[in-house]
């Protein structure tokens, strides 16, 4: 498998990209009919990372300037994309008023915090597995990575809490899902000895996540 992601990288993101713009449009599309948050946030999920993918796939096509600029935008709408995750699960369970009010605001204020995170990345250009993409280099201030890196997986077990209690009264299994693969994909990297792949594994498991949401979604909106 590692010798596949290495030699074939390009076109394993290019259709993972191909499904998340997919699934970006059917959840456009399903917000649109239903007028559903939950729909909304997932989208703008979605489009964070069809930005964050696209800006790795040509990064080898960019001039080095503006590869650094679009990857700055990486890290900045990594920030403020992961607390949705939050939201996600929020309307996910159904509640209103006060509640979403409060939980919007903890989101808001996770938001700001992780786009200053963001904004405050130091990069490095990384040429390998036939991608010319940028990282957070030893520069990046230690608590701006640390949180970045905490969000990541934070925001990710509210999706499997929720979905499994969602799993348990029979509102279906694609949330808990989403939230599984997500965390199993990010995992797999560190666990099997491919920590230099995990940007690619995990790209992988995003796509199984929106493709997820999307599906839980459609169930939502025919039991609303």
């Amino acid at each position: 498998m590692r010798d596949f992601l290495i030699g074939n990288g390009p076109l394993v993101v290019g259709v993972l990209l191909l499904i998340e713009a997919a699934v970006l449009v059917c959840l456009l599309k399903e917000h649109k009919r239903a007028k559903a948050p939950m729909a909304l946030c997932m989208a703008l999920v979605t489009a964070g990372l069809l930005f964050d993918g696209a800006v790795i796939l040509l990064g080898r096509f960019l001039p080095e300037g503006l590869l650094k600029v679009l990857s700055m935008g990486r890290y900045l709408f990594h920030g403020l994309c992961m607390p949705l995750l939050l939201m996600i699960s929020v309307y996910a369970l159904g509640l209103k008023g006060t509640a979403i009010k409060v939980f919007w605001s903890v989101a808001a204020l996770l938001m700001v915090l992780g786009a200053v995170a963001g904004l405050m990345t130091k990069l490095n250009v990384v040429d390998f597995a036939g991608f010319l993409r940028c990282t957070g280099s030893d520069a990046t201030p230690k608590w701006a990575d640390s949180y970045l890196s905490i969000l990541s997986v934070a925001m990710v077990i509210p999706l499997i809490l929720v979905g499994f209690w969602l799993m348990i009264k029979k509102k279906g299994p694609f949330l808990f899902l989403s939230g599984l693969f997500m965390f199993a994909f990010s995992a797999l990297g560190p666990a099997t000895g491919n920590i230099d792949l995990i940007f690619l594994i995990g790209m992988i498991g995003e796509a199984l996540m929106v493709l997820f949401f999307l599906l839980h979604a459609k169930k939502a909106a025919k039991k609303a």
